[in-house]
């Protein structure tokens, strides 16, 4: 029998620019939610801060949120700036990280600091 998908929906307290601080409150966000994935904010793992440096897939920063998918089961997805630069998403599990999307559509600011992701 397969297992129900429950997605669930968080925002962390986050602090401006602290990826390690923010990604302990998100890996808190996945232990407290018991779901399957974990959906957070756009560039909620910078603090909202535009003008942060880009979350590369392999950064030990991400350490906490890894080490809570592994212990859940569940995949975490992150919203971070990502190599490109891009708006992005790091699809986190219990094996590690990934860029999963690139926002496609840029808005303001945002096109200034950022080139638009691949369409699905």
């Amino acid at each position: 029998m397969k297992q129900p998908l429950s997605i669930a929906v968080a925002q962390p307290r986050c602090t401006a620019y602290d990826v390690t601080a923010n990604a302990v409150a998100h890996a808190e966000a996945v232990r407290a939610a018991d779901a399957r994935v974990v959906v957070f904010p756009e560039m909620s793992l910078t603090g909202y801060e535009l003008d942060a440096a880009p979350v590369v897939p392999d950064d030990e920063r991400l350490a906490p949120i890894v080490a809570a998918c592994a212990e859940t089961g569940t995949l975490a997805l992150v919203g971070a700036p990502v190599p490109g630069p891009r708006i992005g998403i790091l699809a986190v599990g219990g094996d590690g990280a990934r860029v999963a999307y690139g926002k496609v559509c840029l808005h303001g600011s945002e096109a200034t600091r950022f080139v638009p992701g691949s369409p699905p």
